[in-house]
Order: C-alpha cells, then structure tokens, then sequence
C-alpha cells in the first residue's frame, strides 16, 4: 500500500497542489473544488495509478517472454545459448510473479 511518505505519493499530492495553486491564480473556483475533491481521494486514484503501472509492467513481461519463446522455438542457437534463453525466460516469471504480489497486496 502507498503512504503519504512514499516519493511517488509526495509527487503526486505536490502535482496536485500546484494545479490548485494555479486554479487558484485563474480564479477558477470550479477547478479547485474539482482538485480538492481529487486530494481527498487521494489513496483511491494513487493506488488506481500504481495498480495500472504494476499491470503495465506485467504485460511488459509477458511480451519479453513471448519473444524469448519464440526464439527458443526457432531453434537457431545451440544448447547453451537455448539454456540462457530459458534462464532469461525463468528470471522474468519470477518478476512476474513478484509483480503480481504487488498488484494483490494493493488490493486489500
């Protein structure tokens, strides 16, 4: 779960405060109300966004492995080359599977 002292938190509030800052500048009440109601449910679009990066490297993943099949299945390398081939292939399930630990602790 993301706190408010995670850098990505502290980035993502300061953002919003800036926008505020320049609603407020313009003048333009509707805008602020609009930024202070996101604030508000700033845990609820933060780990929306996390959630989304963590799916996005997930599927960032599933396309290395894709590629590395695909090259094992071409079979134009020789048994030592096909081993690193299926190493690469191993390392990345388990970046997906540390992945997917992510996405269901941020869940709860």
């Amino acid at each position: 779960m993301i706190t408010y002292q995670h850098p990505i938190a502290q980035t993502w509030i300061n953002d919003h405060l800036d926008l505020y800052n320049y609603a407020l500048q313009l003048g333009d009440t509707q805008w602020q109300k609009q930024i202070l109601h996101t604030l508000s449910q700033f845990e609820h679009h933060l780990t929306r966004q996390f959630e989304f990066q963590l799916w996005q490297r997930f599927d960032a993943i599933n396309q290395n492995m894709l590629k590395l099949f695909q090259q094992i299945k071409d079979k134009k390398q020789n048994g030592a080359e096909e081993q690193q081939l299926r190493e690469k292939v191993w390392q990345l399930k388990l970046q997906r599977l540390e992945i997917v630990k992510m996405i269901k602790a941020n869940q709860v």
